[in-house]
């Protein structure tokens, strides 16, 4: 009987699950820069303008992640004519997914981004998504707190063929240059009783984007050459939420 108690007891350890549903709010800092280091144009929001729900399945070291946002952007540029321009966008959208294996302390892991980079009431905007899929490497660190635990997260992530779907004029897909991203992340899970715990994180994420191909639209009959310049990303994120163990 006591050996079948402590099998037991080490196949609840060795398969347990866990659930965790999530609000969270990102604040978003975009930056395009020309070729001599030059601003050219960007996309900003606060916390609050820019709002999703995630869910994070867990079982054993293995992970399955996924995450939508949903809210409006501050634009800042100029015209083609280079006027100054400054602009409130709606329907900005991210989807973040991601699934990996925990090795002690080390993360492997692959995802999917799509970004919705939002569309003004400016008769000259237009809408432009970013996507790609990628791998990563990281490494976790989990400290016991009181009733819970706080955890942090290093990870480096490397897209692969990242694309940009500009429908401007006939409208064109660029394929974008090197893109590498970096994610710190602090967890942190208290205990609620009954296998119910409150979660809640920061992220700090950053993406570089080098300069695409050109590639080549056509706009009342005439063609034109376009390039997605190279820039930089760096969004925050603050999350609550509640996990179930099972």
């Amino acid at each position: 009987m006591k050996k079948l108690i402590l099998g037991l007891v080490a196949a609840t350890a060795l398969y347990s699950a866990e659930l965790n549903i999530y609000t969270f709010t990102v604040k978003m800092d975009y930056n395009e820069y020309s070729t001599d280091g030059a601003f050219l144009d960007g996309d900003s929001s606060n916390f609050g303008d820019l709002n999703g729900l995630g869910l994070k399945y867990t079982y054993n070291d293995h992970y399955l992640e996924a995450e939508i946002s949903y809210g409006k952007s501050k634009y800042e540029g100029s015209t083609w004519g280079g006027d100054k321009l400054y602009l409130t966008k709606d329907n900005v959208s991210i989807i973040n997914a991601e699934g990996g294996i925990y090795v002690n302390r080390l993360n492997l892991f692959v995802g999917y981004r799509f970004w919705n980079r939002g569309k003004s009431d400016y008769i000259g905007d237009y809408d432009e998504q970013y996507y790609w899929p990628f791998i990563g490497v990281g490494m976790r660190n989990i400290y016991p707190y009181l009733d819970g635990e706080i955890s942090t997260r290093l990870a480096f992530q490397y897209a692969i063929k990242p694309k940009l779907d500009a429908e401007l004029g006939s409208g064109t897909t660029l394929d974008l240059g090197t893109t590498v991203g970096f994610k710190f992340q602090m967890d942190g899970k208290y205990d609620l009783g009954k296998n119910f715990y409150l979660t809640g994180f920061y992220r700090y994420q950053v993406w570089h984007i080098q300069r695409s191909d050109v590639g080549y639209v056509t706009i009342d009959n005439t063609k034109y050459s376009v390039v997605e310049p190279e820039s930089y990303t760096v969004n925050q994120y603050l999350s609550l939420g509640v996990l179930y163990k099972f």
